[in-house]
């Protein structure tokens, strides 16, 4: 893929002057920077299973009828995300990812989480689950009705089975018996576990960096900005979205603008402009899912006025 160098403008927020009085908060100021960044050109494309937008209401009505199921949804080189429902009585088997952490957030259902060292947990809607790397962990369903859940992991890894465990076969993969090293740290629950509904609607945890791999947006309904306004860009990494509540309105370069809703899923390939904003009645939140960095690339000739 050949890679155009194009003008951008990069945001740089920087805070006032401290008070000598009573602090008063204040809106950090911004500053433009400009530079010449590489670009794809021809603009990256959308590849299988990846697609700007994946309504969950017909995600569900594909899958109507099954008890287990599994969607892959979003898959790059970074993060593999599948839909997964689990009937009432499934559990699944003990395991952890060996290096990296991985997450998934309740869309319905009840499940008891057990973590390895800590108490169990039920998790319900808008639950969001983070397991740190070398954590064992399982879980189940709890009551008469399926759970499902959005699931993220780094792509390309494979989970460690518990000793005792029967590893589902993997082509290419023979499960071997090994001895490991485990951290000597206790696990906090106050960073494997966040209530959505509870903790950051309910006004007790602010949103933002939960998660190691995303960053949790939420504000008000606004008007929408005018079209030429396009956001921002990725120099080099892709992103997507969860909407964890609420409606926005999206635009993505090359794209209509479309509307997402709760449970929807939108993938955005590194090169290409994109911008929301919260629409409909009262709050919106969307988890942003991204690899470290991911700066955001501004027009310099029109920056983006709701670039953060």
């Amino acid at each position: 893929m050949r890679r155009a160098l194009v003008p951008f403008a990069m945001l740089v927020l920087m805070g006032g002057a401290a008070a000598q009085t009573a602090p008063v908060p204040q809106a950090p100021q911004r500053i433009l920077k400009y530079a010449l960044s590489p670009r794809p050109d021809p603009l990256t494309q959308w590849k299988a299973p990846n697609r700007p937008h994946y309504k969950l209401s017909e995600i569900l009505a594909a899958q109507s009828g099954r008890p287990n199921w599994s969607q892959t949804v979003v898959q790059d080189e970074h993060f593999t995300g599948r839909f997964i429902q689990m009937a009432p009585g499934e559990k699944t088997k003990r395991i952890f990812y060996a290096d990296t952490e991985m997450f998934w957030i309740v869309q319905s259902g009840q499940m008891r989480v057990s973590v390895e060292g800590l108490e169990p947990l039920v998790a319900g809607k808008s639950v969001i689950v983070q397991i740190p790397a070398r954590a064992a962990f399982h879980m189940e369903t709890l009551g008469d009705a399926p759970v499902l859940r959005f699931e993220v992991i780094h792509s390309g890894t494979l989970p460690v089975y518990v000793d005792g465990e029967t590893p589902t076969p993997v082509a290419g993969q023979d499960y071997v018996r090994i001895a490991y090293s485990v951290p000597q740290t206790n696990l906090d629950p106050a960073k494997i576990y966040l209530d959505f509904d509870k903790d950051v609607v309910g006004g007790k945890v602010r949103p933002g960096r939960f998660l190691k791999s995303g960053s949790l947006i939420r504000g008000k309904s606004i008007p929408t900005p005018p079209r030429d306004d396009q956001g921002h860009w990725h120099t080099e990494a892709n992103e997507f979205y969860f909407i964890m509540e609420g409606k926005l309105d999206f635009q993505l370069e090359g794209v209509a603008p479309f509307i997402v809703e709760q449970g929807d899923v939108v993938y955005v390939p590194n090169g290409r402009y994109h911008r929301n904003n919260f629409t409909g009645e009262g709050t919106a939140t969307r988890l942003a899912i991204f690899p470290a960095g991911n700066m955001n690339v501004l027009d310099p000739a029109n920056p983006s006025r709701q670039a953060p």
